[in-house]
């Protein structure tokens, strides 16, 4: 499992390529090895889900009856939920690849996007996380969990924009693929699963 210091590492690449600078690529392992160990991300993610998950589940016994059970069984719900957000659009581009020609972009743009995922969660966390210390402030938070939504399309968009080689309506295709399909993946599941209040 990658360390600190790696991570970090890896995010100033990231940031670097934000900002449109070709030299964030040197700061990723762009090799087979890197792309498999930029889905540690997930590990280093889990906190910030915890968070998250804590939070759904007050919300979740808000509303419903007195007597509801929401355990252990409710996280692992929660998790499966949020790895199928995860790995679904990985799927999809991979399954994609050929047919729309950015098969020689897969790699760089999965093991960057991998690693842009662990701030977008924390900073997802913070709306979630004012919820549980303040719970007056649901409303605010809210409108922050829409606001850091829209930031992380925007910086999503601009990553991929600059891993495919400034094709814009490439990278267009693909930040919606990282978007939309785990959006409509994650409600479905949501009902599927029980876990939205009544």
């Amino acid at each position: 499992m990658p360390g600190l210091d790696e991570v970090l590492y890896y995010l100033t690449g990231v940031l670097l390529l934000l900002k449109q600078k070709q030299e964030g690529f040197g700061w990723l392992d762009l090799t087979m090895r890197g792309f498999a160990r930029s889905f540690w991300a997930v590990v280093w993610c889990l906190p910030a889900f915890a968070v998250i998950w804590a939070s759904w589940r007050l919300y979740y016994l808000a509303g419903m009856p007195a007597e509801t059970a929401a355990g252990a069984n409710f996280f692992v719900k929660l998790a499966f939920i949020d790895l199928v957000g995860w790995l679904l659009p990985l799927v999809l581009l991979a399954v994609l690849a050929r047919p729309l020609g950015y098969g020689k972009y897969l790699a760089t743009v999965v093991t960057a996007s991998n690693w842009i995922a662990v701030p977008f969660a924390y900073a997802a966390a913070v709306p979630f996380a004012l919820t549980l210390v303040l719970p007056a402030s649901a409303p605010f938070a809210g409108l922050l969990l829409y606001v850091v939504f829209g930031a992380s399309v925007v910086l999503q968009f601009r990553l991929v924009w600059m891993c495919v080689g400034k094709q814009t309506l490439l990278a267009a295709a693909i930040t919606a693929i990282f978007v939309l399909p785990p959006m409509i993946a994650g409600q479905e599941l949501q009902g599927l699963l029980g876990t939205l209040p009544a």
